[in-house]
């Protein structure tokens, strides 16, 4: 990941979006501080995809699952654990 002070970013935008482009994320800095980070739209696209932001659960999964409705059982059993040798 690059570093670029503002001032340097602007001076060299097209470099910055291409090293974003080429290298990954590059960070904008100000006074030492960041400010802000360049990605390239592949990494932006791939990111609003995770899991984590589409916050969708496990039951969610499976209600929308092609197999929804398939007569699949996915219930629970409630029955105590067997006992196992060890």
């Amino acid at each position: 990941m690059g570093t670029w002070a503002v001032a340097e970013a602007k001076a060299k935008f097209s470099e910055v979006i291409e090293s974003a482009r080429v290298q990954g994320a590059q960070e904008i800095t100000r006074n030492g501080k960041l400010v802000g980070i360049l990605v390239s739209p592949e990494e932006w696209r791939s990111a609003k995809r995770t899991p984590a932001q589409n916050e969708r659960t496990m039951s969610d999964f499976f209600r929308n699952s092609p197999l929804a409705g398939s007569g699949l059982d996915l219930s629970r059993s409630r029955t105590k654990a067997r006992k196992v040798a060890l």
